[in-house]
């Protein structure tokens, strides 16, 4: 007899997913302060009991090792669309006010179910293990007008840390080897995937339009180079505070028309091979992809 499979961890194979759920949250403008902006978001929440959900499927109802998805996302709507006049001051107090919500209506949930019996203590200090972890994210198409997309995500695994996804800044900047590249500009799209801390809330704006200056001022013969001076300027944004509150980077360097026939090339440069002495913290990776479309294409190119 064959021994039995070993039982995979909850996380992996138990999991409640809340996709895509559309909202519009209204967010302090960078540009104009005192005033907000209404920005499309998506929000979409993965939960994992621990246990897995052995009871529900046994009993076929919402025991304590599951949820009503639907109370979740009835919470998390009405925690941004229910007041016309609620804002949140950035993304990441966005974030702080879902996480906050999400806990609530879990605790809710777990404490009024009649499987359940330990009831709502409001004098238990600190309130109960709900034994369900989760991961949270967000997608903006328009919060950032330098960038394609913006992602912010938070785990309960790790509560210290927002991991931030900065996709394809559209930037012109002199870029190439061969001496016809080098009396124009081409476009490149660089993205960020950053670590930030919590306690340091990260100003995104501020990062992308400084990544932006940088680049179009800049001089490069390879991508290589210019992704490794895109890091090292990342790792040492300050965003006005006296600690670095950037733990590592990605950085990704497309440059669409950098080849003519391949249909594509990536290479990866493992971070542990780009450390330098003077960065704060953490480690950095840096990622080339080439994406290119055929020929090259002088509209590609940005003439002085």
């Amino acid at each position: 007899m064959s021994a039995s499979p070993s039982p995979s961890r909850p996380g992996e194979t138990h999991s409640i997913f809340i996709r895509s759920l559309m909202v519009l949250p209204r967010i302090l403008s960078a540009e104009t302060p005192g005033q907000n902006e209404l920005h499309p978001a998506a929000v979409s929440l993965k939960l994992f009991p621990r246990g897995g959900f052995s009871s529900s499927i046994k009993h076929d109802r919402l025991d304590p090792d599951t949820l009503s998805y639907f109370d979740l996302s009835e919470e998390i709507s009405s925690l941004i669309n229910s007041n016309d006049t609620n804002s949140f001051a950035s993304v990441h107090d966005l974030l702080s006010g879902i996480q906050t919500r999400i806990v609530l209506n879990i605790q809710k949930q777990q404490c009024s179910n009649p499987s359940n019996p330990a009831g709502l203590d409001s004098e238990r200090t600190p309130p109960p293990d709900t034994h369900v972890d989760y991961n949270l994210t967000i997608d903006f198409s328009s919060l950032i007008s330098l960038a394609k997309q913006l992602t912010v995500s938070r785990t309960s695994t790790i509560q210290l840390h927002t991991q931030i996804h900065i996709q394809q800044i559209s930037i012109y900047t002199m870029i190439g080897i061969l001496p016809h590249e080098r009396t124009k500009k081409q476009s490149v799209l660089v993205s960020l995937m950053l670590s930030n801390c919590n306690t340091l809330p990260l100003d995104i704006q501020a990062l992308t339009h400084s990544v932006y200056e940088t680049v179009s001022q800049s001089s490069y013969q390879t991508v290589e180079a210019l992704a490794d001076a895109i890091a090292t300027h990342t790792l040492a944004f300050q965003n006005n505070q006296v600690t670095n509150s950037i733990n590592n980077v990605t950085v990704t360097v497309e440059k669409p028309q950098a080849v003519s026939y391949a249909s594509s090339s990536i290479r990866k440069f493992p971070s542990a091979h780009l450390n330098k002495p003077f960065e704060p913290t953490g480690s950095r990776e840096l990622c080339r992809t080439i994406q290119p479309t055929g020929y090259p294409d002088t509209s590609n190119y940005l003439y002085p």
